[in-house]
């Protein structure tokens, strides 16, 4: 289990602070009337041997809360640049070309300062092309959950 996948509780006081935010920007959003905050990200899905690539494309002034993933992956940002927070690495300014590794867990709140193609690398032990299966194979809905 990664140090991130933690209860409230057992979270050092900085990262449950940056944690607690995300998740009430998370909640802000929900709460604006659906036609305001949503429209729709296009999404490019890959596959090839045990691997599933998710591509967005996000539009400059776009604000984005991300979903926590259960396991470790590998992130690309092929095009523009964003303010990034999450508990991992505080506040920082992310842009194009940039690859890392995200470990699970995390969860990120992204104000787009230029339009942004970030792509996503998963394991896909199953070749399931099936997207909702996917989903619950990778992401967890709630912290709890993986605690």
């Amino acid at each position: 289990m990664s140090n991130l996948i933690k209860p409230n509780s057992e979270l050092a006081p900085e990262a449950l602070e940056i944690r607690q935010d995300i998740l009430a920007l998370e909640a802000a959003c929900m709460a604006m009337p659906e036609e305001q905050r949503f429209h729709q990200l296009p999404l490019t899905h890959h596959f090839t041997d045990g691997i599933y690539v998710r591509t967005c494309m996000m539009r400059a002034g776009d604000v984005i809360v991300g979903k926590i993933h259960k396991l470790e992956h590998t992130v690309i940002i092929s095009m523009g640049s964003a303010q990034v927070t999450s508990e991992e690495f505080g506040d920082r300014v992310l842009s194009a070309p940039m690859v890392f590794v995200s470990p699970p867990g995390v969860k990120r709140a992204l104000l787009i300062e230029e339009d942004m193609i970030w792509s996503t690398v998963h394991p896909n032990p199953t070749n399931t092309q099936d997207l909702a299966e996917l989903e619950k194979q990778l992401i967890m809905e709630s912290y709890e959950e993986g605690v």
